[in-house]
């Protein structure tokens, strides 16, 4: 099975500021980490096997695969209250290979995903052997995770799934921890950065994909003391804090139908906002979704158009205008590899015609982020082009190469 096409392919860079990094939905944390149990300690009901809705392409409990009991994969976890806020999953697998970039693809023996649930409902899938459940409901709650093969049937030895569970008690929230306004912490040499892209899932929703460098993840030291070059990422979608990345993969549910920003921030251990001169060091993109969200009937629809791409240094995009339509133009002179006068913000009206003419005295490539429109530019070659500013927010325009940051458009 081929994928889709990418939805987009996104971006290095640093954006402005949003909100702090503890969880809005913080719990109280327990004093010591859960118990941990095993699949072949516990039977199931057939009310709790009604709950297991493989939600990805409706697959039910049809799909299952079998696999050979002398090369069966196994599956342990932990759920550990996190420090700060919610519960934080680690998974040991033998046998088995997390294959995320290979999800909603044909079987191979060996690899795939996990599947989570909570109290019988599907979270969503695990892509790495860390995973944030963010805040639980106060009491008993009953956590499964059963490994998927790629193509999202259930793998089984003998006919019985394979897969863990564990109980955890959850006290009762008092106000939770909150940091109240964002931490930050200036990153040391060798400076990090972080790209992203978002690729549609042939099953339903999207994979997001976001990769840190000069930057360890470090989930196992999550909401403990600062330590340079490492910790996690926040993603934050239209502006919400959606949850924690602990890996380089995480399943984006389905996008109601119009404009999205999906930023991914870097975070220390302790939650602090990782900075350059002050600046977040993140990466915001605009997904562009058209076409039905759902048919009704729970059911993934596959009408999505996914427009927002481009991408290479003199391809068009879907927003690619002529210059002579445009009604503002915006002139960058670079000099040595930054904008005479500094960076400014430029307003511009949504749905409006703009052109950018940018001179430079040093080869790089102009970078307008979240229309993923990309131009060469030189000595000998001026960067002079238009585009259709359709999709609102505030959106940098930086060299590609050097990471610097020459001009802010605000489109509203």
């Amino acid at each position: 099975m081929t994928r889709a096409p990418r939805a987009l392919l996104l971006i290095t860079g640093l954006t402005f500021l949003v909100v702090a990094c503890g969880d809005s939905d913080s719990t109280t944390s327990a004093d010591s980490p859960t118990t941990t149990s095993h699949s072949d300690d516990h039977e199931h009901s057939d009310d709790e096997h009604s709950d297991d809705e493989h939600d990805d392409h409706g697959h039910g409990h049809a799909d299952e695969r079998e696999v050979d009991a002398a090369d069966a994969p196994t599956v342990a976890i932990e759920v550990l209250a996190d420090p700060t806020s919610g519960w934080n999953l680690h998974a040991t697998l033998t046998n088995f290979r997390l294959a995320p970039e290979n999800v909603s693809t044909d079987h191979v023996d060996g690899e795939g995903h996990m599947h989570v649930y909570v109290d019988g409902v599907k979270l969503g899938r695990i892509y790495g052997e860390w995973f944030h459940l963010g805040q639980l409901e106060p009491g008993d709650r009953h956590i499964r995770v059963e490994l998927s093969s790629n193509d999202h049937a259930q793998l089984t030895v003998d006919g019985e799934p394979i897969e863990v569970e564990a109980m955890v008690t959850v006290p009762e929230t008092t106000g939770g921890h909150s940091h109240g306004e964002a931490m930050q912490v200036e990153a040391v040499e060798p400076l990090p950065s972080v790209t992203v892209e978002v690729i549609p899932d042939p099953a339903g929703g999207w994979t997001l994909r976001a990769v840190p460098t000069n930057f360890r993840l470090a989930p196992e030291n999550v909401s403990t003391d600062h330590v340079d070059g490492e910790g996690h990422m926040h993603l934050y979608v239209d502006g919400r804090k959606v949850t924690r990345l602990y890996g380089e993969w995480l399943q984006l549910p389905a996008l109601e139908p119009g404009h999205h920003e999906i930023r991914v921030e870097l975070s220390s251990n302790d939650h602090s906002v990782i900075t350059i001169d002050g600046i977040p060091v993140d990466v915001t993109a605009a997904l562009m979704v058209e076409g039905e969200a759902t048919d009704g009937s729970g059911e993934e629809s596959h009408d999505h158009d996914h427009s927002a791409g481009g991408g290479s240094t003199g391809e068009p995009t879907p927003f690619d205008a002529d210059v002579a339509d445009a009604v503002q133009t915006v002139e960058v002179s670079l000099a040595g590899g930054r904008p005479d006068g500094g960076v400014v913000k430029v307003n511009v009206e949504v749905g409006s015609v703009i052109a950018l003419h940018v001179t430079s005295d040093t080869d790089d490539i102009v970078h307008v982020h979240g229309y993923d429109i990309l131009r060469t530019v030189g000595p000998n070659a001026d960067a002079h082009f238009a585009f259709t500013a359709e999709i609102p927010g505030v959106f940098e325009v930086e060299l590609e190469d050097s990471h610097q940051l020459i001009l802010e458009l605000e489109i509203s």
